[in-house]
């Protein structure tokens, strides 16, 4: 075999060794963070008294928020949701605002979602009145989250979350 041979043959077996190291972590990482990454536990969150939406102008681009505490199925508080909204539509009886909201659960894991969200006016409402979110990350025990959340609007300002992350 001559010496070009070999050459050619060392820097193939090279560079298919380096593609096989590079993806191994790769996709040990993967699977990793997918067999390991926790599910948010299922909260009820309740605004009520707490969000500026009474108080934001009534146009289009006007913004509210607030912080609601978020309680488990036993009524423990696991976590402090903080909103950010804007209005995108208006009408005589409800609006429509895209929100932004981060729950930091209690030992500070954060999960961070998007939702297009109908509200109402409470005079008015029917409930329930469900609709789905963007689950747009997570730290800690929900880092790589994605996937939706499914929301519940149970009554004025409360809603029920659930998870497919």
């Amino acid at each position: 075999m001559s010496r070009t041979a070999k050459a050619k043959g060392i820097v193939a077996l090279a560079v298919g060794a380096a593609a096989v190291v590079a993806g191994v972590p790769a996709l040990a990482g993967a699977a990793t963070t997918d067999s390991h990454r926790a599910a948010p536990p299922t909260v009820t969150i309740d605004f009520t008294g707490t969000n500026s939406a009474s108080g934001a102008a009534n146009a289009i681009g006007a913004g509210f928020g607030g912080t609601a505490t978020a309680k488990d199925a036993t009524g423990a508080q696991v976590a402090t949701v903080y909103d950010q909204c804007t209005k995108d539509v208006i009408s005589v009886d409800s609006v429509t605002a895209f929100c932004t909201a981060d729950l930091v659960f209690t030992g500070g894991d954060q999960v961070t979602f998007t939702a297009v969200v109908p509200i109402d006016n409470p005079l008015t409402a029917k409930y329930p009145k469900k609709f789905d979110g963007v689950v747009t990350g997570g730290t800690g025990a929900y880092q790589g989250l994605t996937g939706a959340v499914h929301i519940t609007n149970t009554a004025a300002a409360v809603y029920e979350l659930s998870w497919d992350a």
